[in-house]
């Protein structure tokens, strides 16, 4: 019995071993899983992507029509989504006058077109007034407003002239119509840009562009020579000096406009000097001239 004890022993102490390594194993295996789990799901998570969606601008459509209610008319201004009353008036006198977009353009820089209405208040020689709306999501508002008084005083183009982004209006200047001793027809009609101040209105900037004050004078230089050559009435070669002197005060160079008329009229020189008061009162006053409100 002695021997067989001895060989049970160590066999018993060998099986012992060998469960004890098999319990760690599975212990083992156990711990890890959760793990190799936890890492394979982030792994298989993809990853998201945010892409900005693109803004839509809409742009105004805008359209003017007179209407009439009641007895009254009125003149609307539509940009596609939202309306405004631009003016309502005695319909009879709506007959005579004349309400239109004159330029569609981004005159404030945010993107839209902003709508320019040209309003004719009817008669021989007067009147224009410019009114400038732009759009918001939820209504049309009115920036500015003006008059370019009579005849030709209309804007001829919108475009930005000195190349900051910002649209100037390039329009005439009739400050010196029915000058003394002058009829409508030769009055002469400077030069006028208007630029847009920080405020949103507009205001004139026409110094700032010598380059079209001095072709205008070169113009009147013409006419003048031209006229006192052909021996032409007095009024005609006053006009044309009254144009090209007053051309040379807006540029700053006085001195140089009374020299260019001695030379080429003589007679007109002393004209412009009986006359200079109402001329220097005429190029002090503010351009363009703003109505009072109309609602």
């Amino acid at each position: 019995m002695k021997w067989l004890a001895l060989f049970l022993v160590p066999l018993l102490f060998t099986m012992l071993a060998l469960a004890c390594e098999e319990e760690k194993e599975e212990s083992a295996t156990v711990t890890a899983s959760p793990a190799v789990a936890v890492t394979a799901t982030l792994e298989a998570t993809p990853t998201p992507t945010s892409e900005p969606a693109t803004r839509q601008v809409r742009q105004p459509i805008w359209t003017i029509s007179q209407l009439s209610s009641a007895g009254q008319g009125q003149i609307v201004l539509e940009d596609g989504q939202n309306e405004y009353t631009v003016a309502s008036l005695d319909p009879e006198m709506a007959r005579f006058q004349r309400w239109e977009i004159a330029f569609v353009a981004d005159v404030n820089a945010d993107g839209l077109v902003d709508a320019i209405v040209n309003h004719y208040t009817g008669g021989a020689h007067c009147c224009f007034e410019y009114l400038f709306f732009s759009a918001t999501p939820s209504a049309i508002q009115l920036d500015d407003a003006f008059l370019l008084g009579n005849g030709n005083a209309i804007i001829r183009a919108v475009k930005d002239l000195d190349g900051d982004g910002v649209l100037e209006l390039e329009s005439s200047d009739d400050r010196l119509a029915y000058f003394p001793d002058l009829s409508f027809a030769e009055s002469p009609f400077l030069p006028l840009v208007l630029c847009r101040s920080a405020q949103g209105v507009y205001v004139d900037c026409t110094p700032q562009f010598p380059e079209l004050l001095e072709s205008s004078a070169l113009e009147f230089e013409g006419q003048l020579g031209d006229a006192v050559q052909r021996q032409a009435r007095e009024e005609e070669k006053r006009g044309a000096a009254l144009g090209l002197f007053a051309t040379y005060v807006r540029l700053g160079t006085e001195e140089a406009g009374w020299s260019r008329v001695r030379s080429l009229c003589p007679e007109c020189e002393g004209w412009l000097m009986e006359n200079l008061d109402d001329l220097e009162q005429r190029l002090s006053s503010v351009q363009p001239s703003r109505p009072a409100p109309m609602q």
